[in-house]
């Protein structure tokens, strides 16, 4: 999408990285690590443990609001990090704004990462929390109503996972079914199975080989670490041959300065043109992930702003 084009040109923050930061910007690289839980007047977040299809005990956290007893819609979260990073508290202070805005519980959801546990590990991890989330003894446990809203969501590898356990939820006839799809940041393609129709829409990919938060040699790096048969559609859900039914609702955050930007702007159409309701947020001139990278930037500050309202319309 050439037009496209103008989104890489970066905001002054990110201009020889990271030295045009303000005064007291923090940077926040991705790790395993794992803290314990810090209480937080207000919220309920409490962690256990979902068994996996293998026997496999994934770890979760889960954040309510404090004393809201009703049975609330939920939001099945998944972290980035290119499948090979991440955990729990890589979005931790996403899940927490959240619950703080919005009547809503919030499941943030651990899976296993490669190289140790090459796909589809991860993807089956994270389409089983979902499959048990659906189930009447989950919502029992969790005291939610996902006839309320039945969210699904995450940012890069967890913004793939998202759109491809959306298709085969549908395809399963999950029940009760998926509402709404968070896709921030994601992949929906890898480039070596491109179909030749959309070769021409998906230009950004080699177009920006070096950015702060994700470059080409990243992209390819964690490919190989995943080990994904490209063409196999839980690694590249754009080749489904329709997105029609996978939600009632979908927003999609883009990152103008990211390799990923142009087929995820595509899988945005694709959806809206398949009678999915759409919210498109175009992050122009900022790099993949740059809320999670400097959590006290004030263009991260609005981000998470953002997707509250973005949210909040997700359950209406």
């Amino acid at each position: 999408m050439a037009e496209y084009r103008h989104l890489a040109e970066p905001q002054p923050e990110f201009v020889d990285w990271p030295n045009n930061l303000p005064p007291g910007i923090e940077i926040t690289w991705m790790t395993r690590d794992r803290k314990p839980i810090e209480p937080e007047p207000g919220l309920t977040i409490e962690e256990f443990e979902i068994p996996a299809r293998d026997g496999y005990l994934l770890y979760v956290r889960s954040y309510r609001p404090a004393g809201n007893n009703d049975k609330l819609p939920l939001l099945v979260y998944f972290h980035g990090g290119g499948w090979v990073l991440g955990t729990a508290d890589t979005d931790d202070q996403l899940c927490r704004t959240l619950t703080r805005a919005l009547p809503l519980l919030v499941l943030n959801a651990e899976y296993r990462l490669a190289p140790e546990h090459k796909f589809p590990q991860g993807w089956n991890d994270s389409y089983d929390v979902v499959e048990w989330c659906a189930t009447e003894k989950a919502q029992q446990q969790l005291n939610t109503d996902i006839s309320k809203g039945f969210l699904v969501g995450g940012t890069s590898a967890g913004a793939n996972f998202t759109a491809g356990i959306a298709h085969y939820a549908r395809d399963a006839k999950l029940s009760p079914p998926i509402t709404g799809l968070l896709l921030i940041a994601g992949t929906v393609i890898d480039t070596d199975a491109m179909p030749e129709k959309y070769r021409d829409q998906i230009l950004s990919m080699d177009e920006i080989d070096i950015a702060p938060g994700l470059s080409r040699e990243g992209v390819e790096h964690f490919a190989r670490l995943y080990g994904a048969d490209p063409a196999d559609k839980r690694r590249s859900p754009l080749l489904f041959d329709s997105t029609a039914g996978i939600a009632e609702k979908a927003v999609v955050g883009v990152c103008g300065w990211d390799p990923r930007r142009d087929e995820m702007l595509l899988f945005e159409k694709l959806l809206r043109d398949n009678g999915i309701a759409t919210r498109l947020r175009v992050y122009a001139g900022m790099p993949h992930g740059f809320w999670t990278v400097v959590r006290n930037l004030p263009a991260s500050q609005e981000w998470y702003e953002q997707v509250v309202g973005d949210v909040e319309w997700l359950l209406e």
